[in-house]
């Protein structure tokens, strides 16, 4: 059977990265109880449970899972339905010849994401206090597979409840040497497009000093952009490149322990992509009033009767 989500695409490859960090120890954002009651939640008085899991697993993936258990022979798991796994695995948790630590461990990372529906996994992975370290792997990985690019990240991350947005949040937490450290970066390259203003700055020192607030407001806006909400689900595009260089290391990187003075400075945007000049803004808005003050013949008021 085919899986659900084919690893090819860049969607799936992110998720398959943030799952397998999401169960190491810097990485772990809701623990084993969560993913099994998240998963394979159950009645309180154990006499029934609903399945989020094995049903979307062929037998031929799920079977080996329940024999490895030892909760179920090899041949007869390879022939169960839905209904039967799902009473097999009921037995076996509420017996204790299964807990959440085996249950976490059997449903692999790759089995997970190859066939689990991904909205249903981000669900699970965001709905609770995301770590800063996580948030910032998550983006890391996300611009790593060019499912964001810097104007994108500039456009999104926001603090301060929103008040601040761009380069205005990204400042927000750093010192005055750092400001002038990286406005001298930017003017020795002469590049201020969001490519250049971020490799001016170097991406681990972007994602190290600003506030968390602002890189977990860029990350919903992430989620958003690619659909991993039920209410805008969308069959994500493949790939239109490689990830960038040095990605293949990446599960690696601690994020936590970069060190914020003087971290690497990462190349900015992507190595065939053609520098843009930063837009120019105009000023203030016109307000409706004044447009229309503007806009409306003046009239003297009329003369007494």
């Amino acid at each position: 059977m085919k899986p659900r989500n084919d690893r090819a695409l860049a969607l799936s490859a992110f998720c398959l990265e943030i799952e397998k960090h999401r169960r190491t120890p810097e990485g772990r954002v809701r623990n084993a109880e969560a993913f099994l009651h998240f998963y394979f939640p159950r009645q309180g008085d154990g006499s029934a449970a609903t399945d989020r899991v094995f049903l979307h697993l062929p037998r031929e993936v799920r079977g080996p899972v329940l024999a490895g258990w030892r909760i179920r022979g090899l041949k007869a798991a390879l022939r169960d339905d839905d209904e039967r796994v799902k009473t097999v695995v009921l037995d076996a948790l509420e017996a204790g010849d299964l807990d959440s630590n085996m249950f976490e461990e059997g449903i692999a990372p790759d089995k997970l994401i190859d066939y689990a529906p991904l909205d249903e996994w981000w669900s699970f992975w965001r709905g609770t206090a995301v770590p800063n370290a996580a948030v910032q792997k998550a983006l890391f990985t996300a611009r790593s597979m060019h499912l964001i690019d810097d104007r994108w990240f500039l456009d999104n991350v926001a603090g301060r409840g929103g008040k601040l947005k761009g380069t205005d949040a990204v400042c927000d937490t750093l010192t005055k040497d750092d400001i002038v450290g990286w406005l001298r970066g930017i003017h020795t390259s002469a590049d201020g497009s969001p490519a250049g203003v971020v490799a001016a700055r170097g991406w681990d020192n972007v994602l190290a000093k600003t506030a968390p607030e602002a890189l977990l407001a860029a990350l919903d806006a992430f989620a958003r952009k690619v659909h991993l909400t039920p209410s805008n689900s969308q069959i994500p595009q493949p790939l239109s490149r490689p990830p960038l260089d040095g990605f293949e290391g990446m599960p690696q990187v601690d994020l936590s322990k970069i060190d914020p003075e003087g971290g690497p400075e990462a190349g900015g945007g992507w190595p065939d992509e053609q520098s843009q000049p930063p837009q120019s803004m105009p000023g203030e808005m016109v307000t409706d009033d004044e447009i229309e003050s503007i806009t409306t013949p003046h009239r003297p008021p009329p003369l007494p009767k």
